[in-house]
């Protein structure tokens, strides 16, 4: 048997031995005439494991560390939910000589993993296993395997309460700049630029905690459109400054498009971006966010 999707394994930390023990059989042993062999007592005993003096087991044991390769969708990142596999093959003989088969100590190892939920920033809610057949293209062979499956989800709250909500309040006071009066751009600049400032400086921060993908997640639109209104305000305060003595009526009605619609279509981008994504990827969103979809 080996691992599938193995990356590495550290020798280091492996311990391994070969444990040597009389075979057993439960079938009941005969006599020459072919007739069950009874007890002491005459009695045949049916529930007695007898030992088989002309065979013996060779079971060899390992212990290690393994990093196993698995692909993860984080287009819903940080509301998402990822599936672990660790899939076992036999690569010697194929179907017609091996067949796996789950045993009952996996599958209480696999349920206590999930009860002891033991992965940082993630909960396991399911563990499943099953039987794969692959095939080795090299030989044209099918093999048979054990694929055993951990579905989590990630705790967002961390997310939620220390990324997002700082996010939205740096923009809420960002945009409270267009209840102060246009003329006084001076002191609006100011704040719109700060928070702009904050803004940049707060990305800096959580950048460890983002992940570097090709593709851009649910984190990453908030945090981009984000930008593009924490600058709007700037923007606006400069030009309802220059309508101020050339259009007044057209600088109010600036002026009440931003104090109305500014910083409520933001939030009205960031759950329209949440919905898009989710639907665009139903079976990796978090159960949180299963509502929204219609799937």
């Amino acid at each position: 048997m080996k691992f599938d999707n193995l990356i590495k394994e550290d020798l280091t930390s492996r311990t391994s031995h070969y444990h040597i023990e009389p075979d057993a059989s439960w079938n009941l042993p005969k006599d020459e005439n072919g007739e069950y062999l009874k007890d002491e007592n005459g009695k045949i005993a049916w529930d007695k494991l007898y030992y088989l003096p002309d065979r013996a087991k060779i079971i060899y044991k390992s212990n290690s560390t393994y990093r196993i390769r698995n692909n993860f969708n984080l287009k819903t990142f940080p509301f998402d939910k990822q599936k672990l596999t660790i899939y076992l093959k036999n690569d010697i003989s194929d179907i017609n000589d091996y067949r796996a088969l789950v045993s009952g100590y996996t599958m209480r190892k696999a349920v206590e993993f999930k009860d002891t939920n033991s992965i940082q920033g993630w909960n396991v809610i399911k563990a499943t296993t099953q039987y794969q057949i692959s095939r080795d293209e090299n030989t044209r062979s099918y093999n048979d395997g054990i694929k055993l499956e951990f579905e989590i989800e990630r705790k967002r709250r961390y997310y939620i309460y220390k990324i997002i909500l700082p996010i939205l309040l740096i923009l809420s006071v960002c945009w409270s700049a267009v209840w102060i009066n246009p003329r006084e751009i001076e002191s609006r600049l100011t704040i719109t630029i700060v928070c702009l400032l904050s803004l940049i400086a707060y990305n800096f921060v959580i950048d460890s905690d983002m992940p570097k993908l090709e593709y851009l997640t649910i984190m990453d639109y908030i945090i981009l459109i984000s930008y593009v209104y924490a600058t709007i305000p700037n923007f606006l305060s400069i030009v309802t400054f220059n309508l101020i003595g050339k259009n007044k009526k057209l600088c109010q009605r600036y002026e009440s498009y931003g104090k109305k619609y500014g910083f409520l279509s933001y939030l009205m981008f960031i759950l329209l971006i949440i919905v898009i994504n989710t639907n665009s990827s139903p079976e990796n969103t978090n159960a949180m966010l299963t509502w929204i979809s219609p799937n």
